[in-house]
């Protein structure tokens, strides 16, 4: 399994360490802040400000060297936490509201910039399995930052938070190569790109059906249940961040991602017609856990630095994120509507958009080079030939 997860992985150990480090610093850090901040009657703010910064982050990146920006969003991340500290105490639901502003400011406007780093330092037949191997560490590690952090009182837990965003200061006194400036490109230029428009729709689909179908899965499960069942999701889940990177450089992005599709359109479909029954919840719960992991690596780092191709890659980035965003919001808002909905028929309807959301990826280019496939090819030739002429 190591053998195949690492064969043919070239990039360089401190470009890895960089992407690695800052993108596992950034997602520990404001996923534990999500934990901490949870139940917050505002919390709908943190990722709206989120989804807004992360359009304006890379407008901002391409006037300042890739270093300095960087460098100034982890800082940024620092004072933020600090802030909050005075606002949470001293300002009440004001000051609730402008550190939920202030978080999801401080992580959206750089983060696309961090993701755009991928396609740079690193070679496109590479990319899947690079992307698993961080993410696979960043959620196996999660859990650990919001029990022994997220369960501390607030003020103890963002101090904690601020000294471990204080650490991805330290990356930029190393002396590490962050690849050359490559042509800016508008979002107008982007949205009307088939290739993005037909990797897009389907991720956009999918993050909104999920995201409003979950309080209904919730309810019909009851809270015990549903943290139980979660935590099994998520471990499973994680686990699929390296299978799926490997099946994106080896089987191809375009096929990978049907996999994904097909895979949560059958545990929909059970629940459509078992949403009561232990076995359909529970084949539900591995179908999600299967796209979630496939999901979180083809859509998190990959797709969008293969359409990018020899441009800057941060408006990309920055627009393939909004839908988990734009999900989560809308999934709020509506929250005391969807505690309302039949189970019977939400989970069908679910199913038939998730249906209707794979039709793009269809017609979707294959990603992953022909020219690598068929090298790939070659070489597992001339190996299986020299194993039988050395019996022979």
């Amino acid at each position: 399994m190591k053998k195949a997860l690492f064969s043919g992985i070239s990039i360089h150990r401190g470009q890895f360490f960089l992407i690695f480090f800052l993108i596992f610093n950034s997602l520990t850090w404001f996923f534990t802040i999500l934990y901490v901040v949870r139940d917050q009657p505002l919390f709908w703010l943190l990722p709206a400000a989120t989804l807004i910064s992360l359009l304006i982050g890379p407008l901002i990146a391409e006037k300042i060297s890739r270093k300095r920006f960087l460098f100034s969003w982890a800082l940024v991340g620092v004072i933020s936490s600090l802030s909050s500290m005075i606002l949470l105490s001293k300002f009440g639901e004001y000051g609730t509201a402008t550190s939920l502003i202030l978080w999801g400011f401080a992580f959206g406007i750089g983060f696309p910039s961090c993701l755009a780093l991928m396609p740079i330092l690193s070679r496109v037949e590479e990319r899947g399995r690079v992307g698993g191997i961080i993410f696979f560490i960043t959620y196996a590690t999660l859990p650990l930052f919001m029990l022994t952090i997220g369960n501390l009182d607030i003020v103890s837990s963002l101090f904690l938070l601020t000294l471990w965003r204080c650490f991805s200061l330290i990356l930029f006194l190393l002396k590490v190569d962050m690849g050359v400036s490559l042509k800016p490109v508008s979002y107008s230029s982007i949205l009307s790109h088939r290739q993005f428009l037909l990797y897009f729709l389907p991720f956009l689909v999918f993050c909104i059906i999920n995201e409003l179908e979950r309080p209904i899965f919730k309810e019909s499960l009851g809270v015990g249940l549903w943290e139980t069942l979660g935590t099994v999701e998520y471990s499973v889940g994680s686990f699929l961040c390296l299978i799926s990177g490997w099946l994106l450089d080896f089987k191809g992005r375009r096929w990978t991602v049907l996999i994904g599709f097909v895979t949560l359109g059958l545990g929909y479909a059970a629940l459509g017609f078992f949403p009561f029954t232990s076995t359909a919840q529970a084949f539900f719960i591995l179908t999600d856990s299967i796209a979630w992991g496939v999901f979180t690596v083809t859509f998190g780092l990959v797709i969008w630095g293969d359409i990018a191709s020899n441009q800057r890659a941060e408006k990309f980035y920055g627009l393939g994120s909004v839908p988990s965003s734009l999900a989560l919001v809308l999934a709020m808002l509506s929250l005391p509507l969807l505690k309302t909905l039949d189970v019977g028929k939400a989970f069908p309807l679910a199913s038939f958009f998730l249906f209707l959301a794979v039709i793009p990826i269809f017609f979707a280019p294959e990603l992953l080079p022909e020219k690598v496939v068929k090298e790939r090819e070659l070489k597992k030739y001339m190996e299986e030939a020299k194993k039988v002429a050395g019996k022979s």
